[in-house]
């Protein structure tokens, strides 16, 4: 993979007409050096980000000079989540990096009680810190989530596949799991209970016990008060 850059002259505020134009800023990194800033054609860094990731070799071509980078980062669009920046690392093929590997789960759909609505796979470790000569970074960590048999088996670091004569795990020991098959939990959905109106509650309560006598009286006495207060109002009303 090749990518073509030229130096570039803008810096803040002026990087933006450079992004109308299909253009994204960035910068090369080299260690004990000043970074490099640098202008990227936008299809062509898109394409090439895309098939290499942060993990991959790539030629850089920037004035004729010609070198081996990894791409550091990448600053995206809060929106539209399209590239807007983006960090090269000069590497040296003879000296060995440490670099963040992604953690990839395949075949999820595939698993039996996955598709029974049983279990789900939680991916514990997004990214694994690895020291590797440049050329042999592995490109991803890829977890067969059809392989797990039973809920609460974890893949851990010593399952992980990878060339173990050349790459070293840098910041995690063997026994720490990457993923699991854990059980779904049922969320139970309280039904929203609306306030009852007092004459509810009147009813609810007339419904299930038996009023005395006395309580009977007292709540006719209630309506008719009520009733000849409402008689009142109204005769103001006709008489206006």
């Amino acid at each position: 993979m090749q990518i073509n850059a030229k130096i570039r002259q803008e810096f803040g505020k002026q990087n933006k007409p450079l992004r109308l134009q299909n253009n994204i800023p960035g910068v090369v990194m080299e260690k004990g050096r000043q970074s490099t800033p640098i202008l990227l054609d936008f299809v062509e860094f898109t394409k090439v980000f895309k098939e290499a990731g942060e993990t991959s070799l790539i030629d850089f071509n920037v004035d004729d000079k010609k070198f081996k980078v990894l791409i550091s980062e990448v600053q995206l669009h809060p929106v539209s989540l399209k590239p807007i920046h983006a960090v090269f690392r000069k590497v040296d093929l003879k000296q060995k990096l440490i670099a963040h590997i992604p953690v990839e789960i395949i075949n999820e759909d595939q698993n039996p009680l996955v598709k029974a609505g049983e279990a789900m796979v939680l991916k514990l470790l997004d990214e694994i810190a690895v020291e590797a000569l440049p050329q042999d970074l592995p490109k991803g960590f890829t977890i067969d989530a059809s392989k797990i048999a039973n809920i609460g088996d974890e893949v851990r670091i010593s399952d992980l596949q990878y060339d173990r004569s050349k790459v070293k795990i840098s910041e995690h020991n063997e026994n720490e799991p990457v993923a699991k098959l854990d059980k779904v939990e049922e969320m139970k959905v309280e039904e929203e209970v609306a306030p009852i109106t007092e004459e509810e509650a009147l009813a609810k309560v007339t419904a299930t016990e038996e009023l005395s006598d006395e309580e009977k009286a007292k709540r006719e006495e209630e309506k008719k008060l009520e009733k000849g207060d409402k008689d009142k109002d109204k005769d103001k009303g006709d008489k206006k």
